[in-house]
C-alpha cells in the first residue's frame, strides 16, 4: 500500500500528460506509440477525473452556486479542495509510475478527460495535454460500427448524435489551448502519413528526447495489423484481450465507402464550420442532396412545432 510520502517521492520530477480526444480518434494507438519510449509510462484508461472524482467536483460547484451551508464547501477553501483533488488523483498516477520507475512522463489516456481539463489544471497546473483530432466523417463511421458490437453500451449508431459528440469533444479540447501553454494538438491523418516525425515532436513537447530511428521503430512496432492480432511486446496493458475492432483499418478515408452520399452530406452539414476550420475538405457538391437535407430539417422542425404551428417557410 502506498503512503502519502511515497506518493510524493514517486511523482517528484515526473511530468503528467493527459491524452484526450473524441472517441474513435486514435487515442489508443497514439498512447501505444508514445509508450514505446522508455521515458513514458502509462496504463488503461483511469477515468479518475471523469468518473471517480466527478461527483465530488459537481457537488462542490453546485454548493458554491447555491450557497447552501453544508458539505465540504463549509470546511475547505478553494485551494484546499484543489489539493484534495491532487492528493486523490496523485495516488493513481503514482501507482502507474511504479510500473516503470525510470520513466519521466506519466501518461493518462482517458478521452473523456477532454471535459475535465479545468479540474485537472486546478489540481495539476503544470500538466501537459495532447489533443488528437480525427476527420468527423471517420469518427462518425467508426462510432456507428462500434455501436453494433463491442461498444454498444456507449457508442451511438445515429449520425446526428455522433456529429454532435464530435463537435462537443473537439471544441472542449481546443479550449485547453487558451488555458495552458502545455498543449499540443495533432491530427490522426498526420500520424498515418508521417508517424515517426509526429511521435518525435510530441515526445519533445513533453520533455522526452528521441531519435528518428527510435520513432520509426515505435511506429513499426505499433503497426495496426500487429495490434489487431494482439501482438505488441511489453505493452502497457494486454491488448490481446481487447476487441479486434478496437483497432480497425487505421486509414484516413474509409468513410468514403462506409457512409452513403447522404450520410456524408449530413456529417458535413452538421460539422461544417469546425470541420473546415480544421482543414477537412467537404466532398458533397450535390445540389439534390443539399435540397433533401433541407426537406428533412424542415420536417423535423414541423414535428417539433406545436400542433397547427408548423412552419414551412422553406417551401413558400
Amino acid at each position: 500500500m502506498l503512503m502519502q510520502d511515497q506518493v510524493e517521492d514517486l511523482l517528484r520530477g515526473k511530468q503528467l500528460v493527459f491524452l484526450v480526444g473524441a472517441p474513435r480518434s486514435g487515442t489508443t494507438w497514439l498512447q501505444l506509440l508514445l509508450s514505446r519510449s522508455s521515458s513514458v509510462v502509462t496504463a488503461p484508461e483511469t477515468h479518475v477525473f471523469s468518473l471517480f472524482l466527478r461527483s465530488m467536483v459537481d457537488q462542490w460547484n453546485r454548493l458554491r452556486k447555491t450557497g447552501e451551508r453544508i458539505g465540504l464547501n463549509q470546511i475547505l477553501s478553494e485551494e484546499e479542495f484543489h489539493l484534495l483533488l491532487r492528493t486523490g488523483s496523485g495516488f493513481v498516477f503514482a501507482k502507474i509510475g511504479l510500473s516503470k520507475p525510470s520513466a519521466t512522463v506519466i501518461l493518462d489516456k482517458t478521452p473523456n478527460h477532454v471535459y475535465c481539463w479545468r479540474e485537472i489544471l486546478d489540481a495539476w497546473p503544470e500538466a501537459h495535454f495532447i489533443h488528437i483530432i480525427r476527420d468527423p466523417r471517420s469518427v462518425v463511421a467508426s462510432l456507428r460500427v462500434a455501436s453494433r458490437s463491442w461498444a454498444s453500451q456507449w457508442a451511438s449508431s445515429r449520425i446526428s448524435t455522433n456529429c454532435e459528440r464530435w463537435i462537443a469533444d473537439v471544441s472542449s479540447g481546443q479550449q485547453i489551448r487558451s488555458a495552458t501553454p502545455n498543449y499540443q494538438e495533432v491530427q490522426f491523418g498526420e500520424l498515418v502519413c508521417d508517424g515517426p516525425s509526429v511521435v518525435r515532436r510530441l515526445l519533445a513537447g513533453v520533455g522526452v528526447r528521441s531519435t528518428p530511428e527510435q520513432c520509426q521503430r515505435y511506429v513499426d512496432e505499433c503497426n495496426i495489423e500487429f495490434l489487431r492480432a494482439g501482438k505488441l511486446a511489453n505493452a502497457p496493458f494486454d491488448i490481446a484481450k481487447m476487441n479486434k475492432e478496437s483497432f480497425r483499418l487505421g486509414t484516413t478515408d474509409s468513410w468514403r465507402t462506409e457512409l452513403s452520399k447522404y450520410e456524408i452530406a449530413l456529417v458535413e452539414r452538421m460539422t461544417g464550420p469546425l470541420m473546415s476550420e480544421l482543414g477537412f475538405e467537404p466532398v458533397n457538391r450535390s445540389r439534390i442532396i443539399s435540397m433533401l437535407l433541407d426537406v428533412v430539417e424542415t420536417l423535423k422542425d414541423a414535428r417539433r412545432a406545436p400542433k397547427g404551428g408548423a412552419k414551412l417557410a422553406r417551401f413558400t
